[in-house]
């Protein structure tokens, strides 16, 4: 397979693209139609004080590493230069709920097609290169965003991240799943936040009511890009196979992983019967270099959790861990199906430094790390367009594997380790611990 850029959806569907190479300059031009909303109108937290000078300086130079366009771009304090492009939805301020400051910008949806497209343009042009977007959201109901940020002739880059209803305002990790022509990243002037809402109608005709549905916005900002394109590779559900099946793939190319694992769901007997890992087989995935991270202990979605019983299957899991012997990775937890709410989101941000969520490929650094993004799944040669596209596209690609019984499952992360090796001194393989100390803003 020839180095092309991909996109590579959050349910697994892979669609050929080109693209701008390592985000560094222009690439090959995607002539498929989007309805962009182009540029030319078309209609295609506070620092703690500190006595101690040599600590300031020392955080001084930290911050001057960062592209300058790093930190919040848009605090939405001043609505006047957003507009809803062509009367797609409409924009207001909201004093009730935000981020920073004292208000975010609410985003009401189209009454005809259900969608929002806020935009404003820069002013002067910007330079992305070396950094990717991202917003404080929320939403009365989940669903894809999408950032676009286009040059003067309406060719950009898509960035794309999921919302969940009923959150407090929260940074969302956006990561780059499309490019469209032939951008100028030197010379972005417009900035387009896009959102459908509700579900396509079963009758062509008739459209879906989007009635009561909103979401709001704020802080939008700039992380640093990593200068070296970097993937994790994550095993969730804590399943034989992982010890089976991965954990033998994986020593093969002396990569790093990691297994999240429900650990009231793991087998203290092997004689007993089941399809999870083994208490044993966990401690020879840590034996062999694996981090042991945690997911819910019973490892339910945050949906089915009853409210009473929500901090012991967030809590104890770590608590295990820490238990068990395996301090350090007791720190790492991933959201079963990355879904969440506001009440189990809360309790991995105040017993966990580290956890994933998000459903898009290429993000930056984590300018939320309790919403790490990744892409699950990936079958047949998925796997190895998810590398590719990082190859080529940089950021940080989290590709999480579930069971490994059917073939499929098997050749995603087959090819997703030999892409590795294909690109290797050109990719990062990382761990958790690793992300959580340098690759958060």
């Amino acid at each position: 397979m020839d180095r092309r850029t991909y996109l590579v959806t959050a349910t697994g569907a892979v669609v050929a693209l080109a693209g701008c190479s390592e985000m560094g300059g222009p690439g090959e031009t995607d002539d498929e139609d989007h309805d962009d909303g182009a540029a030319n109108g078309d209609d295609d937290h506070d620092e703690p004080e500190t006595d101690d000078e040599e600590t300031e300086e020392e955080e001084t130079d930290e911050d001057d590493d960062y592209d300058d366009l790093v930190g919040t771009y848009d605090d939405f304090e001043d609505l006047d230069p957003w507009s809803a492009f062509q009367d797609i939805g409409s924009i207001e301020a909201d004093t009730e709920q935000y981020y920073e400051g004292s208000q975010s910008a609410r985003l009401l949806p189209d009454s005809e097609d259900g969608q929002i497209r806020a935009r404003r343009e820069t002013d002067e042009p910007i330079d992305i290169r070396g950094v990717t977007p991202g917003l404080a959201m929320t939403a009365s109901d989940s669903g894809m965003v999408l950032i676009q940020l286009q040059d003067e002739d309406g060719d950009y880059v898509e960035y794309s991240q999921q919302v969940m209803g009923d959150m407090p305002l929260a940074r969302h990790n956006f990561g780059l799943t499309r490019v469209r022509g032939d951008p100028d990243l030197e010379e972005i002037i417009v900035l387009q936040i896009i959102r459908w809402f509700g579900e396509p109608a079963d009758d062509e005709d008739e459209d879906e009511d989007v009635d009561g549905e909103e979401m709001w916005v704020d802080d939008f900002h700039f992380v640093p890009t990593p200068e070296t394109p970097t993937v994790m590779l994550q095993f969730h559900g804590g399943y034989e196979t992982h010890y089976e099946e991965a954990l033998p793939r994986v020593a093969q190319y002396d990569f790093p992983a990691t297994a999240f694992v429900p650990t009231d769901r793991l087998r203290a007997d092997p004689a007993v019967e089941g399809d999870r890992l083994t208490e044993s087989q966990v401690e020879e995935l840590a034996a062999n270099g694996w981090t042991i991270g945690c997911q819910t202990a019973n490892g339910a979605q945050a949906g089915s959790i009853d409210e009473v019983g929500a901090e012991d299957v967030i809590v104890e899991p770590a608590e295990w861990l820490e238990d068990e012997g395996y301090d350090d990775d007791g720190r790492f937890f991933a959201f079963p199906g990355s879904q969440y709410n506001e009440e189990t989101y809360e309790l991995v941000q105040e017993n966990y430094d580290l956890a994933f969520a998000g459903q898009t490929q290429s993000q930056g650094y984590a300018g939320n790390p309790h919403l790490c993004s990744v892409v699950s799944s990936p079958s047949g040669d998925e796997g190895e367009s998810l590398v590719e596209w990082t190859a080529e596209m940089g950021g940080i690609t989290s590709i999480g594997f579930y069971q490994l019984e059917e073939s499929e499952a098997i050749e995603g992360l087959e090819s997703t380790l030999a892409a590795l090796e294909e690109y290797s001194g050109e990719v990062d393989v990382i761990t958790p611990g690793q992300m959580a100390d340098d690759y958060v803003y």
